[in-house]
């Protein structure tokens, strides 16, 4: 600003001089321009400036308003708060100023904040979270952020940022119910499909068996009544066998029972439920997992839980393939078409060789160390349950394995 002025000075008495230099006239017009331009620029900048202040302002204005937030003295006692916390705790301003926060968070202490030796981050409770506790006596579990202010006055020792953690903990109560349920069906499918090989399996030796006793006991009675003794061991023998085989029909019966009844149901909204738990199991093996379904015309007749218990399998097999892999990925994939609603479970992996196709869904066949080969049996029978077929083939988009089959519409969708 000085170097305007003497500009505009030097500039003056040149005009008002005839005998000023003239170059010094225009060395002053040419500083007096400069200090403008400059002038002129440091005033745009102070407007920037001036604006982006005003957005952060406004943006941490909406998280305060947003978040429930308190300040801390050194002793832990509140000394202001928004109302956002007021309304999380359900209490007044009156009843919360002044009294220890560990009051309301029982086991919070300001050693906890000191002793995590930084300057803010999540304060980590003994347990997964803190407990709040509001003033009608509820509590629910609570996540508390924590940033220190040393250089304040000793009322606002250290700010707190709370979160309401009811809704997480409750998805995740309700994705391990799902899991152990799937997994109680999957040990009722595993000995079904088991109970069936078994009896298929030992029908034919047990007949055979059979058979030859009956030829055993024609022979002991052509020895007449030296026979007799061994004719009636046969006989007890010959039906111990045909029990046998009662028993293992009976408990293939009982076992391959359904479990839930078919209903109409959404494709798109049985999977969704289960994200977390298919989600999870990919991090497990660091494996990206991912849903790519269309909501459009997928009601299909179907048992919930038997359905996702097929998905979890085969999701889970896909994600076994593509572990270890460099972008390891999965993706589940569901489409409408005229016949019904396809899924596809695809994978990066090494896919399935041409030669092991055909038996791949044979029971007690298995491509794994220690592997009992029911899982693709199981998961056959359960699409077969629901009209569809299993099928295997090589995944266009991944590369890798490709399982898909297709479920019928619900009847009343395709008259719709």
């Amino acid at each position: 600003m000085a170097c305007a002025l003497f500009a505009v000075a030097a500039l003056t008495m040149g005009l008002a001089a005839p005998s000023f230099p003239r170059d010094l006239a225009l060395i002053a017009l040419t500083a007096a321009l400069a200090a403008s331009t400059a002038s002129i620029l440091a005033w745009r900048q102070a407007s920037r400036l001036a604006k982006a202040l005003a957005a952060r302002d406004a943006m941490l204005q909406v998280a305060f308003l947003s978040t429930p937030t308190l300040m801390l003295t050194r002793e832990g006692v509140i000394s202001r708060l928004n109302d956002t916390a007021l309304a999380m705790f359900r209490i007044t301003k009156e009843q919360a100023l002044g009294r220890p926060f560990a009051d309301m968070v029982p086991g919070f202490t300001m050693a906890a904040v000191i002793a995590s030796g930084m300057p803010s981050g999540l304060l980590k409770a003994d347990a997964d979270y803190w407990v709040g506790r509001r003033a009608d006596g509820s509590t629910f579990p609570v996540g508390v952020q924590f940033g220190l202010a040393p250089g304040g006055p000793d009322q606002d020792f250290v700010a707190l940022g709370l979160a309401d953690l009811t809704l997480h903990y409750a998805a995740e109560t309700q994705a391990r119910e799902l899991h152990a349920q799937l997994n109680t069906v999957w040990r009722l499918n595993s000995l079904g499909e088991m109970a069936a090989t078994l009896a298929h399996e030992l029908n034919q030796p047990l007949s055979a068996a059979s058979g030859y006793m009956h030829a055993s006991r024609a022979d002991m009675e052509k020895a007449g009544s030296l026979g007799d003794s061994a004719c009636r061991t046969l006989d007890l023998a010959q039906a111990q066998l045909l029990r046998a085989g009662q028993i293992i029909r009976r408990i293939r019966a009982f076992l391959s029972q359904e479990t839930g009844g078919m209903g109409d149901e959404s494709v798109a909204a049985m999977i969704e439920t289960m994200k977390q738990i298919l989600t999870r199991m990919g991090q497990d093996k660091d494996v990206a997992v991912r849903i790519d379904l269309d909501a459009d015309g997928d009601r299909v007749r179907a048992d919930r839980i038997q359905f996702q218990q097929a998905v979890v399998n085969l999701v889970r097999n896909a994600v076994e393939a593509a572990a270890g892999g460099v972008g390891a990925q999965v993706r589940i994939l569901g489409r409408a078409e005229a016949d019904g609603y396809r899924i596809s479970i695809e994978d990066n992996g090494p896919g399935v060789a041409d030669d092991q196709r055909d038996r791949l869904f044979q029971p007690m066949t298995s491509t794994k160390p220690g592997g009992m080969g029911l899982g693709l049996s199981v998961t056959r029978t359960i699409v077969e349950r629901h009209g569809g077929v299993l099928n295997v083939g090589r995944s266009q988009a991944l590369g890798g394995a490709a399982f898909f089959f297709t479920l019928p519409k619900d009847q009343e969708a395709r008259t719709a």
